[in-house]
């Protein structure tokens, strides 16, 4: 009975990571950081960051934190396009490549001016 209950656990836990796998074929070991200000120079908390990679489906999403500092982890290879957003401020984009896998690149920072 013993192994019959593990062999239920074992596929339950299966049928929880297939479908993460699948949907993160775009994930790798990248890593991409910054901070995001105001044009005053005031750190803005709460900024989205969205990072997309090219011509791949698949978002990952960060937010800024009270500093303005944000991370994005878990970015493969390749070249990716990131927005930068909240209400009240212009959005503004940059793209950025990773040459490798493991690849960081220097922090990114980045102004944003109120709407007018």
């Amino acid at each position: 009975m013993r192994s019959g209950v593990r062999y239920v656990a074992l596929v339950a836990v299966l049928m929880l990571i297939v479908p993460i796998v699948s949907s993160a074929q775009f994930r790798g070991l990248g890593r991409v950081t910054g901070t995001v200000a105001d044009d005053t120079g005031s750190p803005l908390k709460d900024v989205l960051i969205r990072a997309t990679m090219s011509g791949e489906e698949g978002v990952i999403e960060e937010r800024t934190d009270d500093k303005g500092a944000w991370a994005v982890n878990g970015m493969a290879k390749g070249e990716w396009h990131l927005t930068f957003q909240t209400p009240g401020y212009v959005p503004v984009a940059a793209k950025v490549t990773l040459a490798a896998e493991l690849a960081r690149v220097n922090p990114i920072s980045v102004v944003l001016k109120k709407v007018k």
